[in-house]
C-alpha cells in the first residue's frame, strides 16, 4: 500500500460542490488524517474550535492536547482491517463525550487516509446513563414498583422485584390489573374509591397480594397519585413484610410465654421506668397489691410523695448493678419476711431504660433457717449429752458393781446390807437418768421392738418433773397392765415430751393440771370409732390433757400442719404436733384432739396393741446368776472398772485377767492366742479403741468370743458390732446379773 503524502492536503482531492456543502452542514467535527497522524483536512466546525487551520499538524496534539499518540487511538486497526470503526470517547481535554466514526478512504494517488466524523453526545450520554442507572436501581430494588393506569388499574410498568414476588414474568404481569392481584381493591368501584383517596393524600397501608400460585403475601404499600400530560397514574412501592409479620408473631409468642411464666411465679414482679412509674405487674403482684399500672411506685405502695429512702431500684439506675436486701412487713398472720431484688433493664446500646423489682416471700425459708439453727443446737446438746453419758456411766459402773459385789459378801441381816441396797438403788436411778438424757438427745440406740409403753411414759414424766414449774400439777394414771406395742421407744418418748410440752405452754401463765393417762381399748365396729380413720382392733391409748386456754375449731383444723404455731415468734417451730402426728401414723395409729376455748385440751394417741411380751428384766432377775470357770480377759482404761469386772467375774468362778491398756491386751493375745476363752473390752480407749482391738484379736483368732462394753459411742451401735463378728454389746453401767448372763450366753454359744 503506497504511503500517504502528509504534505499533500486531502482538501486537494476533488469533491463536488454538493458533497462539500454536505460536509460543512454536518453538525459535528470532520477531519482527515494520514497514516502518520497528520491532519490533511478539517471542516469549518473543527476550524472554529481550534481557532486556526491545523492542516499538517498531528491530530493528537490538536484534538487532545497530547505530545504523543493517544493510547486509545485505533488507527493501526483501521489501516490494517480497512473497516469503519464506531466508538465513543470521553476526551481528557474538555471532559466531554463524543461519538466517533472512523472510516478509511482511498485517495486518487493510491494512498489511504482516515476520515473521522465526531459528534458531541455529552448531554444524550449523560441522560442515557441516568436512565440506565435509574432502571438498574428500580430493577435492583428490594421493593416491588408498579406504575398503574389510574383509570383502568392496568399495570404499565413493573420492576423485577414485582415479578419475582408475585411469581409472574414481566409480560404476564403487564397483562394484569391491580384488581387481579389485590385483596384490598377487588373490583373497579373499590379501585376508583382508592384512587380518589390517593388524589387527596398519598397513603401507606398494609394489605395482601395474591401470587400466581394462589398463595397470599402480606405487603406494605406506599401509593401516590401522579398526574402527567393529561394522563393519571398511580405509583405504588410495595414491600414484602412476611418476615416482619413472622417476627411480630414470634415476638408476640415470646411475650405471651414470658407473661405466662411471670404469671406462674410466686414472686411479685413489677417493671418500672426511670421515673419509677409502674409499667407492668405480674399476676402474683397484682393479687397481693392490686392494679397500679401507670402509677408511681412510691405513691402506690408506700403512700409517699418522693422515692423511698434507700430505694434499691434507684441504686440500680445509678450504678447499673443488681441490688438485693431482706426486709419485713406486716401480714395477716404476723410479720412476713421479704427478699427484694432490683435490676436494671438496658437497651441494645447499654443505656438503662427501665428496672425490674421482684419481691419474694421468704417467711418459710426464715423459719426453716431458724429450725436448722435449733436442730444444730440440739445436735450440739446431744453431743454434749453423749459425752456426759460416757463419763457418768464410767463413774456409775464401779458404784453399781462394787455395791452389788459387796451385797454378795455379807449376810442379808447385816446392818450394812440395807445401806448397800440404798446405794445400789440410787445408782440404778442414776443409770435410768442417763438413759433419759440419751433418749431426749436422740443418742440412744433406736429400734422397733415390742415393749410395755408405761415404762417409757414413766421415764419421760421423770424428766419433765424437773423442768416444769410448781404451778403445774402432774396427774398420772399409768397402770402396769396396759399391754404391749411394737414401736421405737425413743419415738414414744418423743410423743410424750411433745404433747406435755404443748400442754405446759397452754398453762404456763395461769398454772393448771397436766394429766397423763395410759389405757387399753378395743374398737370393734364403726359405732365405737371416734374417727373414720381408726380401724377396728386393739389399742393402747396415750392421753395427755391440760386445763389451759383451749382452742377454737379453726385452730384445731391446722394444728397438725407443719410450721403452724400459735406461739410467739422464737418460742416454737410449729413442728411438734406434726411430728407427733407423723409418728402415730407411721405405726398405723391415729391421734384425736378435743378442745374448747377456756376449757383446756385433750390429745389421744391410739397405738396398735400386740400380744403380751415377757419382761426380759423380770426374766433375768428371777433367775440365778450363772457361773463358769473359763479364762476371761477384761480390758478397760479405767483401772477401777477393770478391777471391778475382774472381781465380779472371779466371784462367779471365772479366771479373770484385767488390763488397762488395749495395746498391752493385744500383745497378750498375740503371745498366746489360746490363752483366753473370752475378751471383754471397753469401746472408748486411748491408742487403740475397743472396736479396733476386737478386730485385731479376731484377725489373730477368728473364734475368740468378744463382748463390747460402752458408756456411749457414736462410732458403733449394737447392730454394727454384731455385724463385725462381736458376740454381745453391753451398755454401761453393767449389773452383776446382766454381766453374768451375757458372759455365760456368749461362752455357751461358742460350744
Amino acid at each position: 500500500m503506497p504511503p500517504t503524502d502528509p504534505t499533500k492536503p486531502a482538501n486537494s482531492l476533488q469533491r463536488s460542490p454538493d458533497l462539500d456543502a454536505l460536509i460543512q452542514a454536518f453538525n459535528g467535527f470532520i477531519y482527515i488524517c494520514s497514516q502518520d497522524y497528520r491532519i490533511q483536512y478539517m471542516n469549518d466546525k473543527l476550524h472554529e474550535r481550534t481557532g486556526y487551520d491545523a492542516t499538517g499538524e498531528y491530530c493528537y496534539k490538536i484534538l487532545h492536547g497530547r505530545d504523543e499518540v493517544c493510547p486509545w487511538c485505533n488507527n493501526d486497526r483501521l489501516f490494517r482491517e480497512l473497516k469503519t470503526i464506531r466508538w465513543q470517547l470521553k476526551s481528557p481535554k474538555d471532559e466531554r463525550w463524543y461519538d466517533i466514526i472512523n472510516t478509511p478512504i482511498h485517495n486518487a494517488d493510491g494512498t489511504i487516509s482516515k476520515q473521522s466524523l465526531i459528534m458531541d453526545i455529552t448531554e444524550n450520554y449523560l441522560a442515557k446513563e441516568e436512565l440506565s442507572l435509574l432502571q438498574t436501581l428500580i430493577d435492583r430494588s428490594n421493593d416491588a414498583i408498579f406504575v398503574i393506569d389510574a383509570d383502568t388499574s392496568a399495570f404499565l410498568f413493573v420492576n423485577n422485584k414485582a415479578c419475582s414476588s408475585l411469581g409472574y414474568s414481566a409480560a404476564e404481569l403487564l397483562g394484569l390489573r391491580v384488581i387481579d392481584i389485590s385483596r384490598h381493591a377487588v373490583n373497579m368501584p373499590n379501585w376508583h374509591k382508592h384512587v380518589a383517596d390517593l388524589q387527596k393524600q398519598s397513603q401507606l397501608f398494609e394489605a395482601e397480594q395474591i401470587r400466581k400460585d394462589g398463595s397470599l403475601i402480606p405487603v406494605e404499600v406506599n401509593a401516590s397519585f401522579v398526574p402527567r400530560n393529561e394522563k393519571n397514574f398511580v405509583v405504588s412501592i410495595v414491600r414484602d413484610i412476611s418476615e416482619r409479620k413472622a417476627q411480630a408473631r414470634a415476638f408476640l409468642e415470646e411475650k405471651n410465654k414470658l407473661e405466662s411464666l411471670l404469671a406462674t411465679l410466686q414472686d411479685g414482679i413489677t417493671v418500672q421506668d426511670t421515673d419509677f412509674k409502674v409499667l407492668y405487674q405480674n399476676k402474683a403482684h397484682t393479687e397481693k397489691q392490686g392494679v397500679h399500672t401507670g402509677e408511681y411506685c412510691y405513691q402506690a405502695y408506700q403512700h409517699r410523695e418522693t422515692i423511698c429512702n434507700g430505694c434499691l431500684l434507684a441504686q440500680s439506675f445509678a450504678d447499673g448493678e443488681i441490688h438485693r436486701r431482706e426486709t419485713t412487713a406486716p401480714g395477716k398472720n404476723g410479720v412476713i419476711h421479704l427478699e427484694v431484688t432490683a435490676s436494671p433493664m438496658k437497651d441494645a446500646d447499654g443505656n438503662i431504660i427501665a428496672g425490674i423489682e421482684s419481691v419474694r416471700d421468704i417467711t418459710v425459708q426464715k423459719k426453716l433457717e431458724e429450725q436448722l439453727r435449733q436442730a444444730q443446737k440440739m445436735e450440739a446438746m446431744g453431743t454434749l449429752a453423749g459425752g456426759i453419758a460416757h463419763d457418768f456411766n464410767n463413774i456409775l459402773a464401779p458404784i453399781l458393781g462394787y455395791s452389788e459385789l459387796a451385797l454378795t459378801r455379807i449376810s442379808p441381816d447385816d446392818p450394812l446390807a440395807n445401806d448397800l441396797q440404798q446405794v445400789n438403788k440410787a445408782a440404778g436411778r442414776a443409770k435410768d437418768l442417763v438413759r433419759q438424757i440419751l433418749a431426749f438427745s436422740r443418742r440412744a440406740p433406736q429400734e422397733i421392738k415390742p415393749f410395755q409403753p408405761q415404762l417409757v411414759v414413766e421415764e419421760a414424766l421423770k424428766l419433765l418433773r424437773a423442768s416444769l414449774p410448781t404451778t403445774i400439777e402432774i396427774r398420772e394414771e399409768i397402770p402396769s397392765g396396759c399391754g404391749t406395742i411394737l414401736a421405737d421407744p425413743s419415738q414414744i418418748h418423743q410423743i410424750i415430751m411433745n404433747l406435755c410440752t404443748n400442754a405446759y405452754h397452754a398453762m404456763r401463765e395461769t398454772g393448771g393440771v397436766l394429766g397423763v393417762r395410759l389405757t387399753k381399748t378395743t374398737v370393734e365396729d364403726n359405732t365405737q370409732r371416734s374417727s373414720s380413720e381408726l380401724v377396728p382392733g386393739n389399742y393402747v391409748v396415750i392421753e395427755v390433757s391440760d386445763t389451759g386456754c383451749g382452742m377454737d375449731q379453726k385452730t384445731i383444723s391446722h394444728i397438725f400442719e407443719p410450721y403452724f404455731t400459735t406461739k410467739a415468734q422464737g418460742e416454737g417451730t410449729g413442728l411438734g404436733l406434726s411430728v407427733v402426728h407423723g409418728i402415730v401414723k407411721s405405726y398405723q395409729g391415729h391421734i384425736t384432739v378435743y378442745s374448747e376455748p377456756g376449757k383446756g385440751t385433750r390429745f389421744s394417741a391410739y397405738l396398735p396393741r400386740i400380744g403380751e411380751a415377757p419382761s426380759l428384766t423380770e426374766a433375768i432377775s428371777s433367775e440365778t446368776i450363772p457361773t463358769g470357770t473359763e479364762r476371761v480377759l477384761v480390758v478397760d482404761d479405767e483401772e477401777m472398772i477393770s478391777k471391778m469386772l475382774q472381781l465380779i467375774l472371779q466371784s462367779l468362778g471365772y479366771q479373770a485377767t484385767f488390763s488397762c491398756s488395749s495395746p498391752e491386751a493385744l500383745a497378750l493375745i498375740e503371745q498366746n492366742p489360746k490363752a483366753f476363752d473370752l475378751l471383754i473390752t471397753d469401746m472408748t480407749m486411748p491408742n487403740l479403741t475397743g472396736f479396733d482391738l476386737a478386730q485385731k484379736a479376731l484377725a489373730i483368732r477368728a473364734d475368740l468370743p468378744v463382748i463390747l462394753c460402752t458408756g456411749f459411742s457414736e462410732l458403733i451401735n449394737k447392730e454394727q458390732a454384731q455385724a463385725m463378728g462381736i458376740r454381745a454389746y453391753l451398755m454401761k453401767p453393767v449389773s452383776v446379773q446382766e454381766l453374768g448372763h451375757t458372759v455365760r450366753k456368749v461362752l455357751d454359744a461358742k460350744k
